[in-house]
């Protein structure tokens, strides 16, 4: 019997950097869960952190009366995590190339820039009651769900 795909977990708190550490309990299991490797889990849990506290600072303005959610979107060949807060976004492509010579000292952008090199995909989604981040990764081999059975 195939065992029984993963659902989406959603996780709703307030805004507060600490609610990280929460979330990653959560988030580093189910990547345990989809066979993700412990150095890939790694990579991607600091992708998600970012993520994460991005929405915390920049999209709630550390407004601890403004929820953050996060929902983990398990599949068979990917994992997808949305990161939503109460803030307008951000145009991703208009945050500058950290790595850049005229960028070098320049504060910020390493998250957004660090996203898009450990996930497949990094998506800004606006909408009237806020902005979600839209963050997707591949599995490197097509293993079955859940397929390291405790």
């Amino acid at each position: 019997m195939a065992p029984a795909p993963l659902l989406p977990v959603t996780l709703t708190c307030n805004t507060d950097l600490r609610f990280i550490d929460l979330i990653q309990v959560v988030g580093s299991e189910l990547l345990k869960h989809m066979s993700f490797t412990h150095e890939d889990g790694e990579r991607l849990w600091l992708a998600i952190q970012e993520g994460i506290a991005n929405a915390m600072r920049h999209g709630n303005k550390l407004d601890k009366n403004k929820p953050v959610k996060v929902t983990f979107i398990p599949s068979i060949s990917t994992i997808e995590i949305r990161i939503e807060d109460q803030g307008q976004g951000v145009a991703l492509e208009s945050i500058p190339n950290p790595n850049l010579p005229e960028n070098l000292l320049k504060p910020g952008g390493r998250g957004v820039h660090f996203m898009k090199e450990v996930m497949d995909s990094v998506v800004m989604e606006r909408s009237k009651t806020g902005s979600t981040l839209v963050l997707t990764k591949h599995r490197r081999h097509s293993e079955t769900l859940m397929g390291n059975e405790d």
